[in-house]
């Protein structure tokens, strides 16, 4: 289980979407001041220091991240059931990416609410762990079906 290369990618893909909640998503600016931070928890005033406003979108996005980060770390303790394996990578695949879309929205969504468009958006690191995330998953989906075909392939020896 530990020995195969998936489930060092599924590992590091579970380490990313749990950095999801830790980090900043975006920073606001005006001009080159920054004003504002948005994390998954809601947006800060930086300089006030003070929660500005509770996260809009804030549920989806927590239930679309925990479930993809519970499904990707499920999906380790499927080793024997490769198929099976593949399917819940997948689900987590999608869901990441799900997620990514919805948060493109939100972080859109709380630059008309609070800023009305006129302050600049810049994507921090909470933001790009997701797609980490999908390019560990992406690569462990290919190690998986590369250890189904050498199953196969010993299956047809036999």
């Amino acid at each position: 289980m530990i020995q195969r290369i998936q489930t060092v990618y599924l590992v590091l893909a579970v380490i990313a979407g749990c950095l999801t909640f830790f980090l900043p998503v975006t920073h606001f600016y005006a001009g080159d001041l920054q004003v504002g931070e948005y994390a998954m928890f809601g947006v800060f005033n930086i300089q006030s220091d003070t929660l500005e406003m509770t996260n809009p979108m804030g549920f989806p996005m927590w239930i679309l991240a925990t479930i993809s980060i519970l499904s990707t770390l499920l999906s380790i303790f499927f080793y024997k059931e490769r198929k099976k394996q593949i399917k819940v990578v997948r689900l987590s695949f999608f869901l990441n990416l799900a997620w990514l879309v919805f948060a493109f929205f939100a972080i859109d969504s709380i630059n008309d609410t609070l800023y009305a468009g006129s302050i600049r958006i810049l994507y921090h690191a909470g933001f790009y762990m997701p797609l980490i995330a999908l390019v560990f998953l992406f690569l462990a989906i290919r190690g998986i079906k590369k250890d189904e075909e050498l199953v196969r392939s010993l299956d047809r020896l036999r």
